[in-house]
């Protein structure tokens, strides 16, 4: 028998394009509901509409961040999901982002003619310190701390050296200061410190903290065998012409589900009122 209560929910969801609704829809519907293929279509439109959704969110963040230095594109694993999470078989209810990954490839470099700037020519991380919490950033922007002397990000976090945080003394000028290819950070002659470049034991595993970074891990961590390029910083890894592209796409393929679940929830729609 058709349950017409969760036939005008569907319609509501497709109408809403919320993800609460589409959850709870899910929930409701019973095992001889999906016996109607007319359903199991309205409901992985649906599905598909709010999977598309979540993904152009994904696209318009990389791209937003496009010029940030050392932002990571954002990358969604999308699955398909079938009615055997709800403990039946045999039925597809469209597709999800299960999670979302990061690609950790460089980023651009590119050259600034900054004495304080300092992109890494390989993997690994710089590492800061913000009041005892260690963040991993591919961001080499650096800036001198007034009251402590001390190189910081432009978040006022202390990039940390091999010995703890490099200070500069206040009567060096910033355009004397030189950084080696290993990090190593001098002024007039005089060797102020090394910065130190770490790498973690799994990127994918590694907790965001908005644009600024990652956190790093308790235990794994261990000194970078790379270089360092100075006078030079890494923009974000997004290639905007690629998420262009994409943006196209997910539209498109928005448009389409939207078209053919309206046809679908028309026709449903025809079917109970007769």
């Amino acid at each position: 028998m058709i349950n017409f209560n969760i036939a005008q929910e569907c319609l509501l969801a497709l109408k809403s394009h919320s993800r609460v609704a589409f959850d709870h829809l899910k929930s409701r519907i019973d095992t001889t509901t999906f016996e109607i293929p007319m359903f199991n279509g309205l409901y992985s439109g649906a599905s598909a509409m709010n999977t598309l959704s979540q993904h152009q969110e994904i696209i318009s963040s990389n791209l937003m961040h496009v010029n940030t230095p050392g932002h990571r594109r954002n990358i969604p694993a999308i699955r398909q999901r079938f009615d055997a999470d709800a403990g039946r078989r045999g039925v597809a209810l469209g597709p999800e982002v299960e999670s979302v990954q990061r690609d950790f490839s460089a980023g651009r470099s590119v050259a600034t003619g900054r004495a304080l700037d300092v992109a890494i020519a390989g993997d690994g991380f710089f590492l800061y310190n913000n009041g005892g919490q260690e963040i991993l950033s591919r961001n080499g922007r650096l800036y001198r701390n007034p009251n402590t002397n001390e190189l910081v990000s432009e978040d006022g976090f202390a990039v940390q050296g091999r010995g703890g945080a490099i200070s500069i003394p206040p009567d060096v000028a910033t355009r004397s200061i030189t950084i080696n290819d290993d990090g190593t950070v001098s002024a007039d002659g005089q060797e102020l410190g090394q910065l130190r470049v770490v790498t973690a034991p799994n990127n994918q595993e590694l907790e965001p903290i908005g644009t600024l970074g990652f956190m790093a891990p308790n235990a794994g961590m261990v000194d970078a065998d790379t270089t360092l390029e100075q006078f030079h910083h890494e923009l974000s890894n997004v290639q905007p012409v690629n998420e262009l592209i994409s943006l196209i796409v997910n539209t498109r393929q928005y448009e389409a589900m939207q078209r053919a679940a309206r046809s679908i929830g028309d026709t449903l729609a025809e079917f109970i009122r007769s």
